[in-house]
């Protein structure tokens, strides 16, 4: 819940300048949702190929809902992707898996993908229980085909607290997700993104383990300069 129109022309004209085409391909932005029209709109403008995505869905409930964001209106918009799970709408929002799901059943139905939050608690971490809490938050995704599903793994104790996930725990974490959801004998099949307390100090480290397959940034994205020099960077 950042920005306003004239950061995200700045914002957006910076990116179209400094990340070469063959980088911005392999991005994806997701702005608050009453910018994705004029974020559409600058991107044409110039030229970005940065793909377009949501923070936020309501599900198809066949409702009427005063507020509410479809999953065909946001493809309307022209978004590929839509943000489910993270952790701020199950604390503040008390979104819980049957709510998600619905979410996630909309946006596949009507064309786009998902990228799915996981993430522990401080509590839950210092309980051992980490591992526990992921596999629960998992089980929604058992019957949906994988490759229209990308997984975030955020520990919620990293978001925003400037201290990142120590790349050894990052890799286990990001492990034991691609093997619960992997429908084969090979992992490849999954992509796993990292999200916490990214900057450009950490960001080329933790992009370079083997079992993560993407960044999911946040605060360090709002400031043009140091997503450029962490786009550059991967």
């Amino acid at each position: 819940m950042k920005g306003t129109s004239e950061s995200l022309s700045t914002w957006v004209k910076e990116v179209a300048k400094r990340v070469p085409k063959n980088i911005q391909k392999h991005c994806l932005f997701c702005p608050p949702a009453c910018y994705l029209s004029l974020t559409s709109d600058l991107f044409k403008k110039y030229e970005v190929e940065i793909l377009l995505g949501s923070q936020n869905l309501d599900s198809d409930n066949n409702k009427p809902l005063t507020g509410g964001i479809s999953a065909s209106m946001l493809s309307d918009l022209g978004c590929k992707f839509v943000i489910v799970g993270h952790s701020e709408r199950r604390l503040f929002f008390k979104e819980d898996e049957e709510i998600l799901s619905s979410k996630i059943y909309s946006a596949l139905k009507n064309g786009l993908r998902v990228i799915y939050c996981v993430g522990e608690t401080k509590e839950e971490k210092d309980c051992g229980k980490s591992k526990e809490k992921i596999l629960e938050q998992l089980k929604i995704l058992k019957d949906l085909k994988k490759d229209l599903i990308l997984i975030a793994y955020e520990p919620v104790w990293a978001i925003g607290t400037g201290q990142s996930a120590e790349k050894k725990d990052i890799n286990e974490m990001h492990e034991l997700i691609k093997i619960s959801l992997s429908d084969s004998n090979t992992i490849d099949e999954v992509y796993v993104a990292y999200g916490g307390s990214l900057d450009v100090n950490n960001s080329e480290s933790i992009l370079g383990s083997d079992y993560v397959d993407g960044l999911l940034i946040g605060g360090a994205s709002l400031d043009a300069n140091k997503f450029c020099n962490i786009a550059q960077r991967s």
